[in-house]
């Protein structure tokens, strides 16, 4: 059996869509996780919303701050969305050939996602 180049080139399609909102959303989620573990002494909060993060970045001109630990996250992202779309995209293919079926249907496009995230889970969690 050679190289499934259709789910291949689906999997590297999902995979970089991952890399491009996981670089873009990575800020938020900065912010986000920056608010939450906030020392909150004497009732007093640095912070009131979660925008007042950004903005205490972006006026003392620390907004590469907000990215650190993003070639990590977007390592993460790119297998573990590589490993479930490349799935995904090999078990429907199976699902098809096998079935004789032209499309699938919602049941099993719902088994067909499961499976692909059980190997995803499975394959990220053998790597961490």
């Amino acid at each position: 059996m050679g190289v499934d180049l259709e789910s291949l080139s689906e999997a590297t399609s999902g995979a970089i869509g991952s890399l491009l909102s996981t670089t873009i959303l990575y800020p938020l989620d900065t912010c986000k996780t920056k608010y939450q573990a906030e020392v909150r002494a004497h009732g007093q909060r640095k912070y009131r919303h979660l925008s007042d993060v950004l903005w205490e970045a972006l006026s003392n001109g620390q907004i590469l701050s907000l990215y650190q630990g993003l070639g990590t996250k977007n390592l993460q992202s790119f297998i573990s969305q590589f490993v479930y779309f490349y799935g995904y995209s090999y078990f429907k293919r199976l699902y098809l050939e096998k079935s004789g079926f032209k499309s699938i249907g919602t049941k099993a496009n719902l088994i067909i996602a499961a499976a692909a995230g059980a190997c995803t889970a499975i394959v990220t969690q053998l790597c961490h």
